[in-house]
């Protein structure tokens, strides 16, 4: 596999950091996710959710155990100074250290990239804090739903008069992509110098590109866009469709003529279609209140996987708004076999989300499942490091080292 023989030391924990790392292994790099007892992932949110299974609730997160497929993982505790030169140690060996805590704490750690490339010169280290690590906010600190409404997505996101309706979903995997670039070019760089780099990556940056259009027609044309809901700024029609059944639905996006002729035929050419409000683009966005319940007099007839074979055969652009467990059983994903089932300690056998990027040369592949807390302690710390096992057993006395969470994740 392509990247066979890189080593990412991984600090990051929640999403963007952890979803760019299981990327990186799917592609065959080695990831060693440094979680510690004291302070696990947050993402193992079992030890919060009192609906979570009670034995071992830090492994039963589903969050966790996707963005973090196929990584080892060790348990260090970085407050201490073993903690710290153990770390040390296997940035000397590693290739690319990757975290997303605000920039105070490397920094107070002794573990900042001045200290870690004067172990390591060839080490790229990529940081992925919210602000980024300089300017006046750099030290806040945040989540998926205040990134949306700090880089700009919140004031566009909803129905006309409405208050902001947050998404919660899909900014970290932006960040994460955003990261997945930075250090392929990192290493890039690497190749022809052998110099390592620093990488400086703002989240709320990275996601303000989801917003760039917004920002350009304000700057351009001193036009603030609104909340329109599942609207178009000019197609029309465009939104989610009432189908047949309980809390089924289809999304259509009509973006020209042609589609529309289209969408008519497909739909049986009814009188309405021809009325003069609907006679060209612009009446028809202007009058999308009226097409709307035209539309799903139509939509509500069919299942929604029946109306997007029609729609789609017509030459329409439709897709069934589809529920995850519907997205299990999608014939389409099935025939590409993008699921794929991973058995796991403590949770047993699932289907995960499966290979996004499919190289024909050098394909990918996920190595396992992800790791419970401290689960590869000996494998690192004695196979790659060498440290003996009785000093390893010290470590775990003293609690540096562990397998089981010594406090709440916060």
């Amino acid at each position: 596999m392509i990247f066979q023989g890189i080593r990412v030391i991984d600090l990051s924990m929640g999403w963007a950091g952890p979803l760019a790392t299981r990327l990186l292994g799917e592609m065959g790099a080695e990831i060693i996710k440094v979680e510690s007892c004291q302070r696990p992932d947050w993402w193992r949110g079992g030890l919060r959710r009192p609906e979570t299974p009670q034995d071992k609730p830090y492994e039963n997160s589903p969050h966790f155990n996707s963005a973090n497929l196929g990584k080892y993982g060790i348990t260090l505790d970085l407050a201490t100074p073993e903690g710290i030169d153990i770390f040390k140690r296997l940035v000397k060996i590693g290739d690319i250290v990757i975290e997303n805590y605000t920039p105070r704490v490397m920094k107070n750690l002794g573990l900042d990239y001045p200290v870690l490339s004067g172990i390591n010169p060839s080490l790229i280290m990529i940081s992925l804090p919210l602000f980024g690590t300089t300017g006046p906010w750099c030290n806040y600190t945040a989540y998926g739903q205040t990134t949306e409404c700090l880089c700009g997505t919140g004031s566009v996101t909803g129905y006309t008069d409405g208050p902001p309706r947050l998404q919660s979903m899909g900014y970290d995997p932006v960040s994460a992509l955003y990261a997945n670039t930075a250090i392929l070019m990192a290493l890039h760089h690497r190749l022809s110098t052998g110099e390592g780099q620093f990488i400086d990556l703002s989240q709320v940056e990275s996601d303000i590109n989801l917003v760039g259009g917004t920002v350009m027609d304000y700057s351009m044309n001193k036009r603030p866009q609104s909340k329109i809901g599942n609207r178009h700024p000019s197609m029309a029609p465009h939104g989610c469709y009432r189908c047949k059944g309980e809390d089924s639905w289809i999304a259509i996006a009509v973006s020209n003529d042609r589609e529309w002729e289209n969408f008519c035929t497909a739909i049986g050419n009814p009188p309405w279609t021809k009325e003069s409000r609907f006679s060209d683009s612009l009446s028809r966005w202007k009058d999308q209140d009226g097409l709307d319940i035209l539309v799903e007099q139509w939509t509500s007839q069919y299942d929604h996987y029946e109306a997007m074979q029609i729609l789609q055969k017509a030459g329409v652009p439709a897709g069934a708004v589809l529920p995850g467990e519907e997205l299990l059983s999608d014939p389409h994903l099935q025939e590409r076999g993008f699921f794929q089932e991973i058995t796991r300690a403590h949770v047993g056998t699932h289907p995960y989300p499966g290979l996004v990027i499919r190289l024909s040369e050098t394909p990918g592949a996920i190595r396992g499942p992800a790791p419970c807390l401290g689960e590869h302690n000996e494998y690192i710390l004695n196979g790659l490091l060498g440290i003996s096992h009785e000093d390893i057993e010290k470590l775990e006395q003293k609690k540096i080292i562990g397998i089981e969470p010594i406090m709440q994740v916060t």
